[in-house]
């Protein structure tokens, strides 16, 4: 707070042209220095500093603090160098001077309450300037009650959004500013309630949908205040109560006949604890020899082959009934010994097959050594009966011009047929090589260039391509 002096004169201008006359003269002034307020805790102690400056020309003569009332000023303390102090009667008991001199007129009240609000002022007497005089206002803070409850409900794993908790900072005044800190994504709802004497009650509830992934977390609640020297902080625990999450543990999947000191635990985190427990088999009845001890399943004897089956452990607590089921299998031999089984049986695979090989390879060695060598006569195909090879190709008929019409093949193909009876009834006569039309040149052109088509082999023999295909 930045300090302030005032003369008792109305107006600013006397003000300043006094503190223009103390600079001149020097030694001929006198100065009274006090915070402009201060702020007092209901309930606590306050001090009220007054620091008196005066010149060496000047002597003190008394200093004093009033106080404005609707009535008038009332004078609450008075101090002479000569004479000492003097304090009235209603405020003898929590009133006094810090450290009276001629230089410092503070005093110090207790146990402040709401009656001492008001305007102070620090009056100085010297001779032969006279009084000078500063005031101050004395404001009375009301430091908070700051607590933290639970929400009327209990936080249940998966629930609805509920009031996880209420920090609450009672008749502050002015209002305290609360606030929660947490890293879940809540919500916080803000109220204020007036209360007496010009105080506030501020209530600030964290909403949040509860989960069991932040068991044991903490919010916290933190308040500021004018009459508080830091931050106000205060932790909550959550309480998020869920159903058994339940774990089995003691089957290592090597479970065997003859093997001994077998168990099954079943473990279970709980909120509130679990306070049941129970072992039951599900494929048929629970087999002589084992014993239930709390949560654990013991197999008093070794292990035989028809304990193997389906078991269920059952846990509940306040909040639910949860169960785990665990599929055992007893195998005949253990872990360790059906391993090595396998790798005697892959070794003796393995050295069969390459047996195997080896033989199979010296087969072949010795059956190529033996064999002739291959002759081209071995390559002939024996071909069908009905099969007979083309003509030569000097006697093949030239293939059909891609432009002659379908209907002229088969006028010359029924004339070859006459003629191919006709060498069947006179075969002395050779038939004529080559037939020419009684037509214009242009056509009997096209017959020889068609004759092809047909052609006396013992059968009918129509040639598709000359170079390649013959039917």
């Amino acid at each position: 707070m930045l300090p302030s002096s005032q003369r008792n004169y109305p107006g600013q201008s006397r003000v300043a042209i006094y503190h223009l006359l103390c600079i001149i003269s020097g030694a001929w002034c006198s100065q009274v220095v006090v915070p402009k307020r201060v702020s007092a805790v209901l309930g606590k102690n306050v001090t009220l500093e007054c620091r008196v400056e005066v010149g060496t020309n000047l002597t003190l003569t008394q200093s004093s603090w009033e106080r404005r009332l609707p009535s008038g000023s009332a004078t609450v303390a008075v101090y002479n160098p000569q004479f000492g102090t003097s304090i009235p009667p209603e405020y003898i008991n929590r009133l006094y001077f810090r450290s009276p001199s001629s230089h410092d007129a503070t005093i110090v009240l207790e146990n402040v309450g709401f009656s001492d609000i008001g305007i102070y002022t620090c009056k100085v007497a010297t001779f032969p300037l006279g009084n000078t005089q500063a005031s101050t206002t004395v404001n009375v803070l009301v430091e908070p009650k700051v607590y933290v409850s639970a929400g009327s409900t209990a936080l249940i794993d998966g629930g609805n959004e509920t009031v996880v908790a209420i920090c609450i900072a009672e008749r502050a005044r002015p209002t305290a500013e609360v606030s929660w800190e947490s890293n879940l994504f809540g919500k916080s709802e803000v109220q204020l309630f007036d209360d007496v004497n010009g105080t506030t009650s501020t209530q600030v509830r964290y909403i949040w949908q509860p989960t069991r992934h932040v068991q044991g977390h903490e919010l916290t609640c933190v308040v500021r205040h004018p009459a508080l020297q830091s931050d106000f902080r205060i932790p909550y625990q959550l309480n998020v109560q869920f159903a058994p999450d339940i774990k089995v543990v003691g089957y290592d999947g090597d479970w065997y006949v003859g093997r001994e000191n077998v168990q099954m635990t079943c473990k279970a985190n709980a909120n509130p604890p679990a306070h049941h427990f129970r072992w039951i088999r599900l494929d048929s009845e629970m087999p002589e020899g084992v014993e239930i001890i709390n949560s654990t399943l013991l197999f008093l004897r070794p292990l035989q082959r028809n304990d193997s089956g389906v078991y269920r452990c059952e846990v509940a607590n306040d909040i639910n009934l949860r169960s785990r089921d665990v599929r055992i299998l007893v195998h005949d031999q253990s872990q360790a010994e059906r391993s090595s089984s396998i790798t005697v049986a892959g070794a003796v695979m393995g050295a069969v097959l390459a047996l195997f090989l080896i033989a199979v390879f010296i087969i072949v060695i010795l059956t190529a050594r033996k064999a002739p060598p291959a002759a081209f006569t071995d390559k002939v195909i024996d071909l069908p009966p009905t099969h007979k090879p083309p003509p030569p190709y000097s006697e093949r008929a030239p293939a059909v011009p891609l432009g002659v019409h379908a209907s002229q093949v088969a006028w010359l193909c029924q004339t070859r047929r006459g003629e191919c009876r006709f060498e069947r009834t006179d075969r002395q006569r050779p038939p004529p090589a080559r037939p020419v039309l009684p037509t214009a040149r242009g056509t009997a052109q096209q017959r020889s260039r068609l004759e092809w088509v047909c052609h006396q082999s013992g059968s009918d023999r129509v040639y598709i391509n000359h170079r390649e295909h013959y039917v």
